[in-house]
């Protein structure tokens, strides 16, 4: 009697565990579902409190073992907000991993390497920027978005059953919008604004590659003696090269050439490249002979004057 009261209390506890961890009682506790409940959110070092970025859209998902290798990879799906609210979920069998996601890298304008499970590693995970002749498509109305998961372990469902583990991914924007004005032009229309960088690719964790030079290319609008070029680029670091040029579009000839980050935005000491994506940057010109021959007075970079240039009118 006791030897059967025994088996029915065991068989009773097994049940109850099943039907805890979502299996079913006929079920191998090895043929158990795992995976990581995972949730989206974004801050910088600068914010008190987490956002979600309802701009962002096709969010690729690449699951990596202990041994950084592919275990797993979930195409850009169709989701375009990420409330506090939204979990996504992503199989994966007993074992310790990371999750790398990336969001906003459309087909149309990016270039993505091609993941092979069990073979692609996190130093494979590449994107780059498609160009024509060395200039990039337009990217306006891009946010693109890197992020990277805490470790997550996974027990082995042999033992545990069917075990899901939340984790957080943290999704830092890369795109930078930077504005540029250029007033005291009598004739805005015949120069524009391009922004030059040997930063054509970047890697799994958002950080750039060198590669060729490219020309990001900008919406011009002038309007009346002022010139205005709306640009996105993407993720800024020193040692690319990264310039910005103010030229005449017939003769090529230079109004200005300045490094992006050394000569213009890092002069000004409240930007911080960890926390800010917009910018705007104001140049004044004049006519230094009355002649027709322009130079740069003086350069603002988000209402900080960061050079003031003497030069006989």
């Amino acid at each position: 009697m006791k030897a059967g009261y025994k088996t029915n209390l065991l068989r009773g506890a097994v049940a109850l565990v099943l039907a805890l961890t979502g299996c079913g009682i006929m079920e191998e506790l090895n043929d158990c579902p795992q995976g990581i409940d995972l949730q989206f959110y974004s801050q910088t070092p600068c914010d008190p409190q987490p956002v979600y970025p309802a701009e962002m859209a096709d969010l690729n998902l690449y699951v990596f073992n202990e041994r950084n290798v592919l275990a797993s990879f979930r195409p850009a799906s169709s989701v375009n907000v990420v409330a506090s609210e939204y979990t996504h979920t992503v199989e994966a069998k007993n074992g310790l991993y990371t999750v790398v996601a990336w969001a906003g890298l459309d087909i149309e304008r990016f270039d993505l390497s091609t993941p092979v499970v069990g073979v692609t590693t996190k130093e494979d995970l590449l994107f780059s920027l498609r160009h024509t002749g060395g200039r990039a498509l337009s990217y306006a109305d891009k946010r693109v978005f890197y992020g990277e998961s805490d470790p997550v372990y996974l027990p082995d469902p042999a033992i545990y059953g069917s075990v899901f583990k939340a984790a957080d991914v943290n999704l830092k924007e890369l795109t930078k919008r930077i504005s540029v004005e250029v007033e005291g032009l009598s004739n805005p229309q015949d120069y524009e604004v391009v922004i030059e960088s040997k930063s054509e690719a970047m890697r799994y964790d958002g950080e750039p590659l060198a590669g060729a030079q490219i020309e990001y290319q900008p919406i011009l609008r002038p309007v009346g003696s002022e010139l205005t070029a709306s640009f996105t680029v993407m993720q800024l670091s020193t040692g690319f090269d990264t310039t910005l040029v103010i030229r005449q579009k017939s003769t090529g000839q230079e109004l200005y050439r300045g490094d992006l980050l050394g000569t213009l935005l890092l002069k000004n000491p409240t930007v911080n490249l960890a926390c800010d994506c917009d910018f705007t940057i104001r140049f004044t010109a004049a006519d230094a002979c009355g002649c027709g021959t322009y130079a740069i007075m003086k350069i603002w970079v988000n209402e900080w004057l960061v050079h003031s240039y003497e030069t006989s009118l």
